[in-house]
């Protein structure tokens, strides 16, 4: 017997023992007890802990090699407890939990019990939806079952194998327990269970076999033959299901394999067993795997060692650079030394980096020839006027990407990026073109042919050899190959040599910055002049215009996921290509088959019926031609799906092609909808355009439901793609004329294009900004348009300090507001307050993503006078009187109203066309960059960066640091990752990788911050050399000056030449109400006279309480109509009736309105307010929702009053709201009537509802405090 034959036998007797052990344990006993679980339990782990040392002392001594016999000893175990309970009538239930095969098996269970039966009862008769969503719940709990796997150190596919198997042969025998139960069942649809429909088709190919051998007529020989024929069939079509299942590579799909060949085994000796006189069948089918060794995953001593190979590498070049044995020869050496340097001294290791940075020194070169805008890709790291410290030169370039980028040329992405253009790099661009060599167009294979000469050059100096036969390697490749490499593996951690050195202080994460594998953009040289250099307009050169305030209306701004099924009710057509399947009437059920052919007889009627619809049609409509077009090309698809599969001997099934149709299906027909082009005259672009769109939409939905769900969607688009992919081959072989060949397709997967809007807004652009909005607060007519700019100021402040989004601005509540001091409504003065922001989900508005949850300190990134005026008005916030809940209260609402999203975004435009010139591209979300990149540098830049790139003090930036990340942070700060996580928590994302490639275009400076100061030191013969100059000691060029000029401009190099000085916030005033609002609110809520600091409002506050209590009593008791007014009698009438006035406003379910500030009215207009009010005080009554005047007249029909309707009229209209309309009844009065009453009444224009009871108390209001009034 073999070693695994002897341990196999050893198992199996030791399960079957440890199995009657437990028995007897439970003899007699019926059902579960704690005590009896626990004893089987131990018995179980006992005889685990015995089998584990058995193994060890058989030399198994690794997990990996002990896992296939612990997973059999499971499996045995497992049968002979299934066994048992089936064969005994009142079976003890045994659990063992430590099983996994126990653990799995209530998994599968639970979410079948729970999760699948919830979606059948949930898309009752909608197919579709439930084989699509049953589906999503296997394989997420495929997923979880291999997580906990990996838990149990059970982590290699073929070690998983057996016990997924057992998960679908659970989900199985659950799905035929739950069909059979009732004939009205649904039949589930569950393709993923591979291992089950395996094991059948080998069954049925065995059985190929059998018929084989029982109709023998031949010679053993051919019999053998003809087995050997039906397994390399079976195998042939097992390679095909499965790389359609997506199992591309060989290691992938090797479980499968190896369980085919386990379950023929297993048919063949359930053969031997049955047969009397059984074939003695020769196949035993092996396929051999030659197993890749493990990924390797480097240590910290590894790591260490790779970064020594390439610092010596460094050192060794550096050694060479600073000798007097320099010497290029050729161009091709010195471009090599140049890229060299750039390898080891500036990080950059890229090829795709290397090429683009050489074909930008060569457009340099050509701008300088032609004297146009010369050097514009150079500038300094830090401000001109630090003159004691070195100023790296840092080089601008941009270079081709696949998906990702902030420029668009030519129909191609590119990204732009900054490098450190070293000393070493600046001395080997002078010495080529000394040597009046024209630098020429770079492409990989000269960059690598370059750095090659150098190496070959000096291998006896450096031990260079692995990357000399690494690059000849590269270099043996096709161009067109060439240009696919990014990574250069001779330098693959060269990144490690910067790490470990001494004098620098790169972390981990800006190295993978260097290396390009973590996204980010610098700003295009356009926006670098916004931003940085000094093309802003001056103050006075401001154009000063005054726009219009926009309709104010409060939203609720909730983001919603559209699914592609609700993009289609917004079509005004109906496509009959989702028509339903309707069963036959008469039968109940049908069998797959019929359902099949029923199916397919439906889409064929379908196509039958548009191609009439779109004869009838003739051109009439073309974005309805359009979609029945693409629905009679999708139909087409669906047949020729099934011909082929008919024509090579397949079967497609019919889930399949469903599969294929919901992944793009309902995108496709949206978007074809939603373009201005004729489907048949469509040309290359369009369809790119097209494809794109579908793409990128089907990804972004994934991506959004995977933040609010733990359904794992990421491989929806590039399942969509691959589908996609097909049907267009197909329109371009039925359509040849019509359907162009696309580069959409060119790869073989899908990558969404990613284009980031890279705005920033410098401090210098931010101050501008401010200046022009209170130039228009300063210019508004209406204290109402005053208030509101003062508001969006404040939006712009917390947008450009917080990086929060629009919605999470506007939908900002005082519940989300957490500051003890202003909470209770003390006015703090001058004192500092800490105030804290908890972004979550409200009312008003949904979080992007569950990581959008987030809690912002204000204190800590606010300067104090943006601090101070966000307090003031907080305060102001929590001392207005409220019926809502803290919750429910808008922070930015005043008199119910909320500036719109529509309102905000065209003023922020507006407000930027002034300060830079239109089509800037700049919007309310760059704030948002701006902060994430402000924050990036004033937590981790140096002092000279914070003080260059922000309007933060070092100081600021040092208490910063501090406050937020603590004292033992800061002694490590250099190096500390945790930064860069809170940095990402900050801005509401799950990863730093996040944040960096939407909102973060200074990644690059902060590298070059970390690695610039190190000696570049050169011999003086060669500075002599080159430079003209009578140098008798080596030169550090890092330190030196003189041999930069001619990068340098005569103007400095970046705007930012001094510190920024901050513009103040000037204070604000945020009240709307009258003054006697807040006087009489309080005594509304206390019953005793309210007390206000202000002296001038306590002379008057007995007597606007007497007079709003007289004028309540009077507006609405018929009996006290013609009361006069008296002070001393005032104060003896009863308060109800102003609790009254005042709960009628509060209770009223319409949005509450603001009268119009009197004290902002001109003179005149305010007397005529004051006549009106005058006319309401003495004759006004409010009955119901009207306020009513009584009208008298003599015997010649003249009016005895001595008071003009009109007169009111027009006064009233003047302080109402500009949204309320003033109507009127029997107004000029009509004499032959019985009643001469004028009814007054106000409505809202935009619910078209009475309103007059809620502005009663708001008239009462600014009534009582006009002592011109009641003399």
């Amino acid at each position: 017997m073999t070693k695994h034959d002897v341990i196999a036998t050893y198992i199996g007797e030791q399960v079957e023992l440890t199995f009657q052990q437990m028995l007897q344990s439970i003899a007699g006993r019926k059902r579960s007890t704690t005590d009896i679980d626990k004893g089987l339990e131990k018995i179980w782990l006992d005889f685990q802990s015995a089998l584990k040392k058995f193994l060890k002392n058989h030399k198994l001594s690794t997990a990996t090699l002990r896992a296939p016999y612990l997973q059999q000893s499971e499996a045995y175990f497992f049968q002979l407890k299934e066994d048992y309970l089936s064969e005994t009538q009142e079976a003890y239930p045994i659990k063992i939990m430590s099983l996994i095969y126990e653990n799995i098996k209530q998994q599968v269970e639970a979410d079948f019990n729970n999760k699948m039966s919830d979606v059948i009862k949930k898309n009752q008769g909608n197919t579709l939806e439930i084989d699509s969503e049953i589906e999503k719940i296997w394989v997420d709990c495929q997923e979880e079952i291999k997580a906990f796997l990996k838990e149990r150190k059970i982590a290699t596919v073929a070690l998983r194998a057996p016990y997924l198997q057992w998960a679908e042969d659970c989900l199985i025998k659950r799905k035929e327990a739950y069909e059979s139960a009732s004939e009205d069942a649904y039949l589930i649809k569950i393709p993923s269970t591979i291992y089950h429909q395996i094991a059948q088709q080998v069954a049925f190919t065995f059985q190929q076999m059998k018929e084989a051998i029982a109709g023998q007529k031949d010679s053993q020989q051919d019999v053998d033959d003809q087995i050997a024929r039906i397994w390399a069939n079976f195998a042939k079509g097992l390679e095909t299901f499965l790389r359609n299942k997506d199992f591309t590579t060989r290691a992938k799909r090797k479980p499968y394999i190896k369980h085919s060949e386990a379950s023929f085994l297993a048919c063949l000796e359930q053969y031997q067993n049955e047969e009397h006189q059984p074939y003695p069948i020769k196949l035993r089918p092996t396929t051999l795997f030659s197993d890749p060794p493990p990924r390797q995953i480097l240590s910290t001593e590894a790591r260490l060692r790779l970064g020594q190979q390439h610092f010596h590498i460094a050192r060794g070049l550096k050694a060479y650079w600073r000798s007097e044995t320099l010497l290029m020869p050729t161009a091709q050496q010195c471009l090599g030394h140049l890229y060299l340097s750039l390898i080891y001294c500036s990080g950059c290791s890229d090829l795709t980096q290397l090429v683009a940075i050489g074909n930008r020194l060569l457009e340099e070169e050509k701008e300088k020839e032609k004297m146009c805008h010369p050097l514009s890709g150079y500038s300094t790291l830090y401000r001109s006027d630090y003159k004691k410290i070195t100023n790296p030169l840092v080089l601008s370039y941009c270079m081709p990407h696949r998906y990702y980028g902030n420029e668009i040329k030519d129909k191609k992405i590119y990204q732009w990026r900054h490098v450190w253009f070293n000393p070493y790099a600046q001395l080997f661009l002078h010495i080529l073109k000394q040597q009046a060599e024209d630098l020429q167009p770079q492409h990989p294979r000269k960059v690598l042919e370059a750095i090659l000469s150098v190496f070959e050059n000096l291998k006896k100096q450096l031990k260079v050899s692995e990357q000399i036969a690494a690059l000849k390697k590269i270099l043996q490749s096709e161009d067109q190959d060439l240009i696919e490499i990014t990574a250069l593996k001779p330098f693959q951690h060269v990144n490690l040599a910067l790490e470990i050195h001494p004098d620098l202080s790169l972390d981990m994460c800006l190295s993978e910055v260097l290396q390009n594998h973590l996204k980010t953009v610098s700003l295009t040289a356009e926006d670098q002049g916004v931003a940085w250099f000094n093309t802003l307009k001056s103050t006075n050169d401001l154009v000063k215009v005054e726009y219009g305030i926009l309709p104010l209306e409060t939203e609720t701004a909730k983001p919603v996921v559209i699914t592609a099924h609700q993009q289609l009710n917004e079509l005004p057509f109906e496509l009959d290509f989702f028509e339903q399947e309707r069963a036959p009437a008469g039968k109940n059920k049908q069998s797959q088959r019929q359902r099949h052919q029923q199916q397919f007889k439906q889409w064929r009627n379908i196509q039958t019926r548009l191609s009439v619809k779109k004869a009838a049609l003739a051109g009439d409509n073309y974005k309805e031609c359009n979609l029945i077009e693409a629905q009679l090309r999708l139909l087409s698809w669906i047949f020729y799906l099934r011909k082929e599969e008919k024509e090579n001997g397949k079967k497609l099934k019919l889930s399949s092609i469903k599969r294929y149709l919901s992944s793009f299906a309902k995108d496709y027909f949206f978007h074809i909808y939603m373009y201005d082009n004729d489907l048949e005259q469509m040309n290359v672009e369009h369809y790119e355009q097209l494809y794109a769109s579908i793409l990128n939409r089907i990804d972004e939905r994934a991506e959004t439901q995977r933040e609010y769900t733990d359904t794992r969607t990421q491989g929806r688009a590039q399942y969509a793609f691959g589908r996609l992919k097909d049907f267009h081959a197909f329109c371009q072989k039925e359509y040849p004329e019509n359907v162009p060949a696309v580069s959409s397709f060119d790869h073989s997967d899908f990558q969404r294009i990613q284009f980031c809007q890279a705005k920033l807004i410098s401090p210098q652009l931010f101050i501008q900004l401010k200046k022009t909005v209170i130039q228009k607060i300063e210019a508004c007519s209406t204290q109402k348009e005053k208030v509101h700019l003062q508001l969006l100021l404040l939006m712009y402040i917390l947008a450009y300090r917080l990086g929060c989004r629009l919605n999470e601005i506007r939908g900002l509540t005082l519940g989300e507001i957490i500051c003890p001091q202003l909470l209770w409504k003390d006015d703090p003065g001058n004192q500092t307050v800490a105030i804290r922001i908890t972004l979550k989900n409200n009312v008003y508005r949904r979080l992007k993503s569950q990581n959008a949850q987030r809690q912002l300190d204000l204190n800590a990134v606010l300067l104090d006078d943006e601090l101070q005026a966000v307090k003031s008005y907080l305060l102001h916030c929590f001392q207005q009187p409220n019926n809502k809940k803290a919750n429910e209260q808008l922070v930015f609402e005043i008199g119910g109203e909320i500036l719109s999203e529509l309102y905000i975004s065209k003023m922020t435009r507006l407000l930027f066309d002034e300060v830079i010139k239109p089509d800037h591209g700049y919007t309310f979300h760059s704030f948002r960059h701006s902060a994430a990149t402000h924050l990036a540098i004033a937590w981790l830049g140096s002092k000279e960066m914070v003080m260059t790139y922000t309007d933060y003090s070092w100081q600021q930036a040092k208490s910063m640091r501090k406050h937020l990340f603590g004292e033992q942070a800061i002694r490590h700060e250099a190096v500390i990752q945790h930064k860069w996580r809170l940095l990402a928590d900050w801005m509401g994302h799950s990863s730093i990788e996040q944040t960096a490639s939407h909102y973060l275009h200074t990644l690059d400076l902060l590298a070059i911050d970390r690695i610039y100061n190190t000696p570049c030191v050169v011999h003086p013969a060669v500075l002599n050399r080159h430079y003209d100059r009578e140098e008798t000691e080596a030169v550090d060029l890092n330190r030196d000056s003189q041999h930069r000029k001619c990068f340098e401009r005569e103007q400095p190099v970046l705007g930012i030449d001094q510190k920024v000085q901050p513009y103040l916030m000037p204070k604000m005033q945020f009240e709307l109400k009258p003054l006697s609002y807040k006087v009489i609110y309080t005594y509304l809520n206390t019953y005793q006279d309210a007390e206000i600091q202000a002296p001038h409002i306590v002379d008057n506050l007995d007597i606007w309480i007497k007079r709003a209590l007289w004028l309540a009593v009077k507006w609405q008791v018929p009996s006290f109509s013609k009361l006069g007014w008296n002070l001393d009698n005032a104060a003896s009438i009863e308060k109800k009736y102003l609790s009254d006035l005042y709960d009628k406003q509060i209770k009223t379910k319409l949005k509450p309105k603001s009268l119009q500030l009197f004290i902002a009215l001109k003179d005149l207009l305010k007397e005529k307010v004051l006549s009106a009010l005058a006319v309401l005080i003495q004759h006004g009554k409010l009955r119901r929702n009207q306020f009513c005047f009584q009208c008298r007249f003599d015997a010649q029909q003249k009016p005895k009053m001595d008071w003009e309707m009109q007169d009111f009229i027009e006064g009233m209209q003047l302080l109402l709201p500009e949204d309320v309309q003033l109507q009127y009844d029997n107004y000029p009065v009509d004499l032959t009537q019985k009643s001469r009453e004028i009814h007054v009444y106000f409505i809202d224009q935009q619910s078209n509802k009475n309103i007059t009871l809620s502005l009663a108390f708001d008239l009462l209001l600014e009534a009582v405090q006009h002592p011109s009034l009641w003399e």
